[in-house]
């Protein structure tokens, strides 16, 4: 409907003027606060903000993020030298077992070569010959009670 179609229907019709303006539609609804004179000046309208967050909020939540993301750094930075450390020590540890299963085979070779037989033989390749009956050496004249020298054999 355009404007002049429904000044025309107004004009008509006066109950469905009264029906289609607004402002005789809620005067007629509500009794009137104002005089009849101000009853046709609409009131000023403005917009209203919502709620914005204060200015302090904002370094607050830097503040909070900033300490998350530290705290996410740093444990990703302890995880990796937790990780270098494990790989460190798994070295140390090898080589560790690798000196242990060396200082087991030295000690083998120490036993076997202290052994009464093995050290018999081998004075016996050096020339050496088992020793004799002991004696005793009398120091005021200088003589040898007992005991008897040490003969190499000749069957050799």
């Amino acid at each position: 409907m355009t404007t002049v179609n429904a000044q025309r229907s107004a004009a008509a019709n006066p109950s469905w003027r009264a029906l289609t303006d607004g402002a005789t539609a809620r005067a007629a609804r509500r009794p009137a606060s104002r005089p009849v004179g101000e009853s046709s000046a609409r009131p000023e309208l403005r917009v209203v903000r919502g709620v914005v967050p204060s200015r302090r909020t904002l370094p607050f939540l830097v503040l909070v993020i900033g300490i998350l993301a530290c705290a996410l750094v740093s444990s990703m930075l302890l995880n990796a030298r937790m990780a270098d450390t494990a790989y460190k020590m798994k070295t140390a540890q090898v080589e560790l077992n690798v000196l242990n299963d060396h200082i087991e085979t030295v000690r083998a070779d120490v036993q076997e070569a202290s052994a009464a037989d093995t050290l018999a033989a081998r004075a016996a390749e050096l020339g050496m010959v088992p020793a004799a009956a002991p004696g005793v050496v009398d120091l005021a004249d200088s003589t040898l009670a007992g005991g008897s020298a040490a003969e190499a054999d000749d069957a050799q």
